[in-house]
């Protein structure tokens, strides 16, 4: 499976493929579970500052 998730300020292309399962339902698991990882890491980043450290509103300053 692949696609294209546009996470804010940090989308991003994914592509997973698996072969010999035993079953369909094994694979989609698989597949999930990779995308969620993806999906948190790049979320994670795109809430991050220059330094690193996500910014959440509640412990953000404004200008």
């Amino acid at each position: 499976d692949s696609g294209v998730v546009f996470v804010k300020n940090r989308p991003f292309v994914i592509c997973v493929m698996t072969t010999y399962l035993r079953n369909e339902r094994e694979g989609e698991e698989a597949i999930s579970k990779i995308a969620l990882a993806a999906y948190r890491m790049f979320d994670r980043l795109g809430r991050a500052s220059e330094y690193g450290r996500v910014i959440s509103p509640a412990n953000s300053s404004k200008p």
